[in-house]
């Protein structure tokens, strides 16, 4: 038995040290590898055989999710829920990523196969926190404490070696992401480049002109298409001489958000590129909150509609009333106060190019105020918004008396944290918009 053992682990470290000799890892900045899944994203248009690996690989997680969001919560933690949310989606993306790779001929057969047998893994990970919890639960309603505490450990821990197999995998991503050359596959990007003319010149050349609304609300980033490694940085309305090659240009925000301009944009010797981001941009502005009975908003974040866990940062800012300018599309605005809560403000806000959209925060902005019950002896640990019918954890506060704010557009339970166990003294509560709603 112990031979096996040594075995199996001989085999996992042998797996291991295939995988660092044949993608050796580079560093890049954390913004860079926001960057590249942005790239894989949106730029091979149309369903292709990366496409559908992609949508399979997530498939395949969204259901193990799904349970783990609603029966999770109160096993894991809300934090760690979040991350396993999270690790899902790369895990799916590292998968495309992959695929666009074997195909550019930066894999071989056996590199891509590696690529497969960690994302299975991860899969198998999550498949065991899911059995975790259901066992946990189990133990609990056939009143068994001692295994339901049992389960719960292991429920953690098979999350804790998901995230790990998760964070092995985007290093991999990174690497190929320093590697990868989309430009050659069979799968070419739009030419459709409403924001991108070529002019005649006397040499190769890339003018970025200024975003009328708000010329210094962005810095922009000239990038080797498929690398995202920084290569020029031109002021807005100037021009920099560029090498011929293909690049994609970006637009980093001054909160920390990023977004793709133009991608893939070849330029020939006496040539001159000129990117004009008016045609394809809007902005958001999102007012500042004068309602006296709520906490200050100090952060406000801008993500891709429907996305989850931690998500990709179009926008951020601590300044609300900002423009915030961002590409078309449909978005969800998250809000954070000065004591760390995070709630969403709206969502699927849709964008149009050369659209401002206007948030009025005063009449979306919306929460509960839960009432000290008064109840002698009671020792409360936290008070929970949960998600209307689910254990998910919507938004919570540490006292009574304090706002929990949470998004307008859905009903929620009001529940009680307490040492020996939750207890629900609200249901399906819808809250007001533009007010707090009051729990007795």
């Amino acid at each position: 038995m112990a031979g096996k053992d040594r075995s199996a682990g001989e085999r996992v470290v042998a797996k291991r040290n295939v995988l660092k000799s044949q993608l050796p890892l580079i560093i890049v900045a954390a913004t860079a590898i926001l960057l590249v899944i942005i790239y894989f994203v949106s730029q091979v248009p149309g369903r292709s055989k990366c496409d559908s690996i992609f949508e399979q690989t997530a498939d395949r997680l969204r259901g193990n999710l799904e349970f783990i969001n609603i029966k999770g919560g109160l096993v894991l933690g809300r934090e760690k829920v979040q991350e396993l949310t999270e690790g899902s989606q790369k895990v799916a993306l590292h998968l495309k990523a992959c695929c666009i790779a074997q195909r550019t001929g930066t894999l071989n057969a056996d590199q891509f196969q590696v690529c497969m047998n960690g994302a299975k893994e991860y899969e198998t990970r999550v498949v065991q926190v899911v059995i975790n919890i259901k066992e946990a639960k189990a133990a609990e309603e056939q009143q068994k404490p001692e295994l339901a505490r049992q389960k719960t450990e292991q429920a953690r821990e098979a999350a804790s070696e998901a995230l790990n197999t998760e964070k092995t995998l985007a290093k991999t991503t990174e690497s190929l992401a320093a590697t990868a050359t989309p430009k050659s596959t069979s799968e070419p990007p739009s030419t459709a480049m409403p924001a991108v003319k070529f002019e005649k010149s006397s040499v190769p050349a890339i003018i970025v002109e200024k975003f009328e609304p708000s010329p210094d609300a962005f810095d922009v980033h000239v990038v080797q298409a498929g690398t995202y490694r920084s290569k020029y940085q031109p002021k807005p309305g100037s021009t920099v001489i560029v090498e011929p090659g293909t690049y994609d240009i970006v637009a980093r925000t001054k909160g920390g958000g990023a977004f793709l301009m133009a991608g893939n944009v070849e330029v020939k010797d006496a040539t001159t590129a000129r990117i004009n981001p008016n045609p394809v941009l809007g902005s958001i502005v999102v007012d500042p909150l004068t309602r006296k009975e709520f906490p200050e908003i100090k952060e406000v974040v801008v993500f891709d509609a429907g996305t989850t866990g931690r998500r990709l940062i179009r926008q951020r800012t601590d300044k609300p009333g900002a423009m915030l300018p961002i590409p078309a599309g449909t978005y969800d605005v998250e809000c954070k106060t000065a004591d760390g809560s995070e709630f969403f403000l709206v969502k699927n806000v849709q964008v149009n190019a050369r659209e401002s959209k206007r948030i009025a925060t005063d009449n979306e902005i919306a929460g509960f105020i839960v009432n000290d019950p008064k109840v002698s002896g009671l020792e409360v640990e936290a008070i929970y918004a949960l998600r209307a019918g689910t254990n998910e954890i919507a938004a919570e506060s540490k006292h009574f008396g304090e706002p929990i704010l949470i998004y307008a557009g859905e009903s929620y339970d009001i529940a009680l944290k307490q040492s020996g166990g939750v207890a629900r003294i609200k249901s399906n509560v819808t809250p007001k918009r533009g007010a707090l709603t009051e729990i007795r």
